[in-house]
Order: C-alpha cells, then sequence, then structure tokens
C-alpha cells in the first residue's frame, strides 16, 4: 500500500503574510522608547517618593513627641541631628534620612546645646518652642512646620527655589 501526498502549488500572485525585518525594527524602536521614557519617570518618582516618605517620618516624630509631652506631663525633645542625617523622638531609633537630600532648620536657639544639632521642645500643655523643616530634593521641596502655641504639625510642598543655597 502506498500513500500518495499532495503538496499545495503556491500561486505566484498570492503573498505569504509576516512581518518584514523593517517593521519588526521600527516596532522593537517603539518599545525601546516606551521603556526609556518609563524608566525616566519612574527614576523621578522614586526621588520624589524618598522625598515624602523622609517628611511624613519626620513629620509623624514630631507629632509622637507632641504626644508623649502630653501624656507623660513633662516636656520632651524632637532631635535633628544634621551631621548624621537623621532624626528621633523619645522612645523610638533615630532615623536616617537619604542622600541627596537638603535640610534647612529653624529652630530655638536655647534648645540647640551642641553644633549641628537642632531640637524642638514640647511641653505638656500640648505648646511648643516652635520651628521648621525644610527636606529639598531636585526640585522639590516639603516644608514641616510646627506651630509655637498649639504644637500642630503640618506639611507643605512646593517646588524648591532655583538657588537652595542659603
Amino acid at each position: 500500500m502506498m500513500f500518495q501526498r499532495s503538496f499545495p502549488i503556491p500561486n505566484p500572485e498570492s503573498r505569504i503574510s509576516g512581518f518584514t525585518l523593517l517593521e519588526i525594527l521600527a516596532v522593537l524602536a517603539l518599545i525601546g522608547l516606551a521603556l526609556a521614557v518609563t524608566a525616566f519617570s519612574l527614576d523621578g518618582g522614586l526621588e520624589r517618593a524618598k522625598l515624602d516618605s523622609s517628611a511624613r517620618d519626620i513629620a509623624a516624630s514630631l507629632r509622637h513627641t507632641r504626644t508623649l509631652a502630653l501624656t507623660a506631663h513633662r516636656p520632651q525633645w524632637f532631635t535633628l541631628d544634621l551631621n548624621a542625617r537623621s532624626f528621633a523622638s523619645p522612645g523610638r531609633d533615630a532615623k536616617i534620612i537619604p542622600g541627596g537630600t537638603v535640610l534647612h532648620v529653624t529652630s530655638a536657639a536655647e534648645d540647640a546645646d551642641k553644633p549641628g544639632i537642632a531640637r524642638i521642645r514640647f511641653f505638656p500643655d500640648g505648646s511648643s518652642t516652635g520651628g521648621h523643616i525644610e527636606l529639598t530634593r531636585r526640585q522639590r521641596e516639603v516644608r514641616i512646620d510646627v506651630d509655637w502655641l498649639t504644637g500642630a504639625v503640618a506639611t507643605s510642598e512646593k517646588a524648591a527655589r532655583e538657588n537652595p543655597s542659603r
């Protein structure tokens, strides 16, 4: 018994569908461009996340210090070490501020006992010595204000000034 196979004869007028090398290269170029744009935007997003995270951590530590002063019925100090780029509230470990973040602090001179150390004191009635902390990273700035009368902590965001050195 013999098997017979038949093969279709291609019609020269019909075209086999597929992609040309030029079309494949164009698609690869578009994918590369999309990846480059995405990577660039993610880098800016990462910088923004680092700044926002640092600002939230500092504001939370300030609020924690105020709460301790209220509950313990005695003054408590929030400490920011500009040399070590760290901050701490009582009873908690110090946290590091990521490199590349520029810090500016305004606080009461009476609480600055060492160079490079800034402190904000909270009193048992909730008030404080007041001050503000500015965190600048690339073209963004977050400012954390501590009201001296109420001890309330508020954050605000804006574009950084053209000349960040003061």
